[in-house]
């Protein structure tokens, strides 16, 4: 088990996530913001855990993407893991997390291998990333498991998530989750 110490919860200030966190025990002193991690003395983590994505005020050229993301892998341990959570860029009622940029799981890929990361796992999530009901493998098994669950008291929408499986499959139905959580090693 890692020394909750060596865990950094990254986020843009919000009021209602931070008294989340607090609420299961993730206190203050591992809250940042981008401004409070570029200016702290230098403590690497074991963790590095973006769970709402990553802010809007980064820039949305994948150069300033991937140097953002290549700023966070040096401040990991060695053997450290950064945890980013994104709304798909294909989910349109996400505009709650309008401080934060949406993605596709692809580029989101593309873009930590680009910046070191190494061994990049998704992983789905729904129904969004500040209180997700489910978090599960890109499997077509668990994205069948946890979308039948979810919707298990929805007979129409399960009706549809059949038709779509004999059409398009489960595996092609991941790329419209609404978000996603992607996982990275130092």
């Amino acid at each position: 088990m890692r020394d909750p110490k060596d865990v950094c919860i990254l986020f843009e200030q919000d009021v209602d996530f931070s008294q989340t966190l607090e609420h299961i025990g993730i206190g203050a002193s591992q809250q940042l913001s981008i401004a409070g991690l570029h200016t702290r003395k230098h403590n690497s983590f074991s963790i590095l855990a973006m769970p709402l994505g990553l802010p809007s005020k980064v820039g949305t050229k994948q150069e300033d993407r991937v140097a953002f993301y290549s700023f966070l892998r040096n401040q990991l341990d060695p053997n450290g893991y950064l945890l980013l959570g994104f709304n798909n860029a294909l989910n349109l009622s996400a505009g709650s997390q309008a401080n934060y940029q949406r993605s596709s799981p692809h580029q989101i890929v593309r873009d930590l291998e680009q910046a070191g990361f190494t061994a990049v796992k998704l992983y789905g999530a729904i129904p969004g990333l500040q209180i997700p009901e489910y978090i599960f493998d890109l499997d077509p098994r668990a994205v069948r498991f946890a979308l039948q669950n979810r919707f298990r008291r929805k007979p129409s929408i399960l009706r549809a998530l059949r038709f779509l499986d004999g059409t398009v499959g489960w595996r092609r139905m991941s790329n419209f989750l609404p978000c996603y959580f992607a996982v990275g090693s130092a």
